[in-house]
Order: C-alpha cells, then sequence, then structure tokens
C-alpha cells in the first residue's frame, strides 16, 4: 500500500500542481499567440520585428541599454531605411501612467503600428517599467505598468507642471532641462541628415562608441 499523505499536504500539492499547469498553459498561448501574430507580418513588418529582436538580444540586453528611447528609435529608423528600404517614422512624444506627469518619450511608427523598445528600460532601473511593444504586440517582460502614448500634453498635465514650478524651484528647473532636451531632440529628427549625426554624438556623449557601423557589425544583417 502507497504512503498516505494527510489532506492538507494533498490539497498543497494539488494547488502547485494546478498553479505549474496554469503557468505552462499560459506560456503556451503566449508562444501560439506570437506564432499567430509573426505569420500575420507583412515583409516590411518581419524586416522591423526581425531588427528590432536582434537590437534587444545583441545589443539593448547584453550592453544594459537603459534610458535611450531617443537613440533606439531614431537608430531603428535609420538601420530600416539605409539597409532596407523600409519607411518609417520617429514620434515624438509623451508616455504617461494614469497620473497627470507626463515623461518626454520617442517610439518608432511603422505603417502605422508602434515599436517601442526602451519604455521596459527607463534611466533608472528601479522606476516604473511599461512593456516592450514590437508592432503594437506587446511584450509584458518585467514590466509593471501600462503606459499610454501622447502627442502633447493635455491640459491637465500642463496646469500640474505650472503649479508645481511654481512652488517648487528643483521641480522647475527639472521641467527646465526637460523640455530644453525634448525641443533637442525634436530638431535632431528633423531631416535624415539631423539624425544620422544625432547618432554619431550619442556614441560619443555616451561613452560607448556604438557608432551606426560598429552596431551593425554586432547586431548582423
Amino acid at each position: 500500500m502507497g504512503e498516505r499523505y494527510p489532506a492538507v499536504t494533498i490539497m498543497r500539492i494539488a494547488a502547485v500542481t494546478t498553479e505549474t499547469e496554469g503557468t505552462v498553459g499560459e506560456s503556451k498561448r503566449k508562444s501560439n499567440d506570437l506564432k499567430v501574430f509573426v505569420a500575420g507580418l507583412t515583409s516590411d513588418e518581419k524586416t522591423t520585428y526581425d531588427l528590432a529582436q536582434r537590437l534587444l538580444k545583441e545589443l539593448i540586453k547584453p550592453k544594459g541599454m537603459h534610458g535611450a528611447c531617443y537613440r533606439v528609435s531614431v537608430l531603428l529608423n535609420r538601420i530600416l531605411s539605409k539597409e532596407y528600404g523600409v519607411t518609417s517614422e520617429v514620434v515624438l512624444g509623451w508616455i504617461n501612467d494614469g497620473d497627470d506627469i507626463f515623461i518626454s518619450h520617442a517610439w518608432l511608427n511603422v505603417g502605422g503600428k508602434k515599436v517601442d523598445l526602451m519604455a521596459e528600460r527607463p534611466m533608472h532601473e528601479e522606476s516604473d517599467r511599461g512593456p516592450t511593444i514590437i508592432l503594437d504586440h506587446v511584450f509584458k517582460g518585467s514590466s509593471n505598468i501600462t503606459y499610454s502614448y501622447h502627442l502633447h500634453k493635455t491640459e491637465a498635465a500642463l496646469a500640474v507642471d505650472a503649479a508645481m514650478a511654481a512652488k517648487d524651484p528643483g521641480y522647475r528647473e527639472m521641467l527646465r532641462i526637460k523640455d530644453t532636451e525634448h525641443a533637442k531632440i525634436a530638431a535632431a529628427i528633423a531631416s535624415d541628415r539631423d539624425k544620422d549625426a544625432f547618432l554619431d554624438e550619442a556614441a560619443i556623449r555616451s561613452g560607448d562608441g556604438y557608432t551606426y557601423a560598429r552596431i551593425l557589425s554586432v547586431i548582423g544583417r
């Protein structure tokens, strides 16, 4: 006769088994969803998806890139255009997690679909993290919040900025710096020549030396 287990133990084993089966089932569902998603992509979209994955696996993750939404969005845009002839648009705007504080951010628009590889990788690792998005497909990863995307700050956000800046010199200075940075990026994405110059500058300013050519050699073609 087999060993007898107390009822409580049996219940715990059953609960763990059910949880494991649920996790496996969820993983299988996500895998199937991804296969369906990739199978439905156009030729240009498949090129974009492949490039985004190579950037994540060969550069962004191993090099620990954080807070580089402007640089990565411009990089995606230039590689797609110069190497593959795929048209895309760098979008400069704002993201928001539900309060009235908007964060300057950039992402890529490819045929009306969003690519954002950096919302999950903010400047400070302990910060709130949104999901990675590739052609509107959401990869939850380590994200702990969901962002909404905006081309402009809302009236409520502008009012909060004005009120906080009026009573907090530190916030006022931070706002000045961020608004200046936002305007600088707007100028940096105005033309292809400006984008290329921005990438060259980013390689120097960051100190990592990852020029356009070096990045291509790292991620492959």
